[in-house]
Parts: structure tokens; C-alpha cells; sequence
């Protein structure tokens, strides 16, 4: 069965790392013969929209584009991803605020995997914390298996390829776990519908 995954990036700023961890788990879910997809919040027309999410606004029909395209995408997903750096003991305002701009029933039902991840020894490992009940939130399922990487900035090419055995392994353990959940949730959907 193949599958629909959105991999979500969690930094806009400039010289960010995030975009080569987020190419790798898209590659590693094309491998697998599943469709995945980045979103990226600088590819988003967001400026102005921000103060009204699609959920809030009386006729979505007249909600931009990218915004009606982007929760399309959302709900035909069978699973996402999150990719996020740690601000501050946070989770970085551009993946919350993106996340935010689409309704929570959008999302609810999906398994979701976390990668964080740091130029220094944490890997993010608070910011994947805090991801967890914000996903939950959402109404997705966060995966048990998470992955988060230290010292990004020496594992990952351009291209989404990882030169770290030890990091490679972990972030297709969570892709494996990924599409487990995404199989499993797929089919008894099928079967019996969703909850609701």
C-alpha cells in the first residue's frame, strides 16, 4: 500500500539546517515507495493571513489558494512529519504558526513522527518535547520513535543525504514506525471508517 506523508519544516531562518534533515525524510519515505512531500513555511504566502487561520474565517471558498491547497494536502495525508530546531526552550514560531493556520480536523487520526535537532550536543530534545502535546492537540498521534540529532551541522548534504550511520539509522527507525501507523490507521479506515 502506498502511502501520502507531508514532512513539515520547522525553521524560516536564513542559513537554516532543518531543509537537509527534512530532504532526507522525504527520500527515506520515497524509498519505501510512499509519497512525501516538504512543506515549507517560506514557500507559504502567509504575510497578512496569520490573524485568520482557515478554520476562523466565515467562507473558507474564500481563503487564498496556497492556504485551500495546503489543507488538501493535509487531509489526504496518511501520516507527517515534523522537523524542528529548538528556540529558547521552544518550539520555533514558524512550525506552530504554519501548523496553526489549518483546523485541527484536518489533521486528527494521523501518526506523526518528531526529528529536532541542534548545532550543539541537545538535538532539540526540549523542543520535541513540547511537540508532543501540541500534536496531540491537533488531535495526530505522535509516534513513540522520535529522532533527535546533535551537531547537525556536519551530517547532512545539500541533498538530503546523511553521513552519520548512527543518526541514519535512527531517522529510519522513525520512518519504518512512521508508515507502520500510517498502514495501520490506513487500512481500518478503509475497513470501518474513522471515529467520530
Amino acid at each position: 500500500m502506498s502511502l501520502k506523508f507531508l514532512v513539515f519544516l520547522g525553521s524560516t531562518r536564513e542559513g537554516r539546517l532543518g531543509e537537509n534533515v527534512a530532504k532526507c525524510v522525504v527520500k527515506k519515505l520515497q524509498a519505501l515507495s510512499h509519497q512525501a512531500e516538504m512543506i515549507d513555511p517560506l514557500s507559504l504566502e502567509m504575510d497578512g493571513h496569520l490573524r485568520q487561520p482557515l478554520h476562523f474565517r466565515p467562507d473558507q471558498s474564500e481563503a487564498p489558494e496556497w492556504m485551500k491547497e495546503t489543507n488538501g494536502k493535509i487531509q489526504a495525508a496518511d501520516g507527517l512529519v515534523v522537523v524542528t530546531p529548538e528556540y529558547n526552550c521552544a518550539l520555533p514560531p514558524a512550525l506552530t504558526a504554519t501548523m496553526d493556520q489549518f483546523p485541527p480536523a484536518s489533521y486528527k487520526h494521523k501518526p506523526c513522527g518528531i526529528v529536532s535537532y541542534s548545532v550543539g550536543s541537545f538535538a532539540g530534545v526540549r523542543a520535541a518535547a513540547l511537540a508532543r502535546p501540541f500534536l496531540s492537540e491537533l488531535g495526530m498521534i505522535s509516534v513513540p520513535q522520535g529522532c533527535s540529532i546533535s551537531e547537525v551541522q556536519g551530517k547532512f548534504t545539500e541533498e538530503g543525504e546523511c553521513s552519520d550511520e548512527r543518526t541514519d539509522k535512527r531517522l529510519a527507525k522513525l520512518v519504518n514506525e512512521l508508515v507502520w501507523y500510517g498502514s495501520a490507521i490506513a487500512s481500518k479506515k478503509e475497513k470501518d471508517g474513522l471515529p467520530e
